[in-house]
């Protein structure tokens, strides 16, 4: 089995304009293009914690937290754009290049709630969160006696 990945054939048409129907691209440096991200599941126990700390030794890598579903952002670059920033393939792009448009474009919105650059900044986050489950766990106990 080949792990090689496919590089785009040199004959292959360029999208040389942007779609002009959507005029936010037309100047737009592919932002889309540049950077992974991975949908995955919030992690509910110290391992997954530990797993998704591991992650952040590598300086590509990214977590973040948006409408509470949780994601790793490594940073990339697509290989089918050209020197130009323009997709090799566009006529044949995936889905989910297709389907990508503004307002949910990461050029003109925060995509995020909460971004993790660093190992101590996601060990703050969960401590933080593990500190605020225990005095709610509390207050509940509390509120079960009276």
């Amino acid at each position: 089995m080949s792990t090689k990945r496919p590089k785009p054939r040199k004959n292959e048409p360029v999208f040389e304009e942007r779609d002009t129907d959507i005029v936010e691209c037309g100047d737009c440096p592919a932002t889309c293009c540049h950077n992974l991200s991975i949908t995955i599941l919030k992690p509910t126990n110290r391992h997954e914690e530990q797993e998704l700390l591991w992650h952040l030794n590598y300086d590509t890598v990214r977590v973040y937290i948006q409408n509470k579903r949780w994601h790793v952002y490594v940073k990339g670059r697509c290989m089918y754009l050209n020197d130009k920033n323009l997709c090799t393939i566009y006529d044949n792009r995936f889905d989910k290049c297709r389907n990508h448009m503004p307002p949910s474009c990461e050029r003109f919105t925060t995509w995020y709630d909460k971004m993790f650059t660093t190992r101590e900044e996601l060990q703050k986050y969960f401590d933080s969160e593990r500190r605020k489950r225990s005095r709610k766990r509390a207050k509940q106990k509390a509120a079960k006696a009276k």
